[in-house]
């Protein structure tokens, strides 16, 4: 076996999942197998055992960042734990019950404030992961197809003409579990939104270069922040045809590969964490694991399209 998939098959379980699912494309059987130990052992049990008696994990369901209810259960959906992991459905549960407001946001402050948009687009990934059967999911769908601003993105601020590339992102991937997870609702007008949102990122270069340096970091968990590598990685899990404006970041993405084959984790986004997954600036599995499965993607699209030149 490659060295580089060995070395990634000795990390935590959730990880050993991942490659056995992106990369190995092993059995249902194994992937299972897998899957079902990450409550139970590792980084998964790890957060399971933050969560508190009140069924919360740190003070509420987003205070502090990033050991609240959410951030917590964006690490699990993200990790791969199970689909019907009991702990995260009834939390889920819980907060439609005491967070959704009267347009379809979640207010998840104590205080009456309105919703931030961009967390209602993290809600809706792991809502629809965890809690596919959640009927008012439906609501969250109604208020998000709802904001998407003229531009094709979305952001934060209800009251905000122009997109943001966080907020756009954290949707994005929101509406895009909902297919994943066959949810049938508004199931057309999501699909336009998706690619509403897609010629966002595509006509401003995916950001390549913003004056925010830490769009071009290699940085895991992602938080709500977007980056090159969150939005490449959506491309790969989201099979979504080549498009030249896509070149430059998957030419970022090589050349940030070390001469030992791996990638190094450049930033840890600042916050309060349960425990730190894996050391800053040395190399990282998850996304060693995350850049060869974007690699492979790219490589199949290459077998398609002869015309594409590459700068490997």
């Amino acid at each position: 076996m490659d060295k580089t998939l060995q070395w990634l098959l000795e990390g935590d379980v959730s990880l050993q999942f991942q490659t056995h699912k992106t990369l190995l494309h092993s059995s249902r059987e194994i992937l299972d197998q897998l899957q079902a130990s990450i409550p139970k052992e590792g980084f998964g049990a790890r957060f399971l055992v933050q969560q508190h008696d009140n069924g919360h994990w740190g003070a509420y369901y987003y205070q502090p960042k990033w050991t609240s209810t959410h951030y917590t259960l964006i690490d699990l959906k993200n990790l791969g734990a199970p689909k019907s992991l009991v702990p995260c459905r009834k939390i889920i549960k819980r907060m439609f019950d005491e967070c959704l407001t009267a347009y379809g946001g979640l207010n998840l402050s104590k205080s009456d404030i309105p919703s931030d948009i961009c967390v209602d687009g993290m809600i809706l990934d792991y809502s629809a992961y965890f809690c596919s059967d959640e009927p008012r999911i439906s609501h969250l769908i109604d208020h998000l197809l709802g904001v998407q601003k003229t531009d094709g993105g979305f952001t934060w601020d209800i009251r905000v003409d122009k997109s943001d590339p966080h907020t756009t992102i954290c949707i994005l991937e929101g509406l895009a579990q909902c297919g994943e997870a066959n949810i049938a609702y508004r199931s057309d007008e999501i699909k336009a939104a998706r690619n509403k949102a897609l010629e966002f990122f595509l006509s401003n270069g995916l950001f390549i270069n913003s004056p925010d340096e830490r769009f071009r970091k290699l940085a895991f968990p992602y938080r709500y922040r977007y980056d090159l590598l969150r939005i490449l990685e959506y491309f790969a899990n989201n099979e979504i045809p080549f498009d030249e404006r896509m070149k430059p970041a998957f030419d970022w993405l090589l050349h940030k590969q070390k001469p030992d084959g791996l990638w190094n984790l450049e930033l840890i986004h600042p916050g309060n964490v349960h425990f730190q997954m894996e050391e800053l600036k040395g190399p990282s599995r998850f996304i060693t694991q995350k850049a060869l499965n974007i690699l492979r993607w790219f490589s199949y699209q290459t077998e398609k399209n002869k015309t594409i030149q590459l700068d490997w």
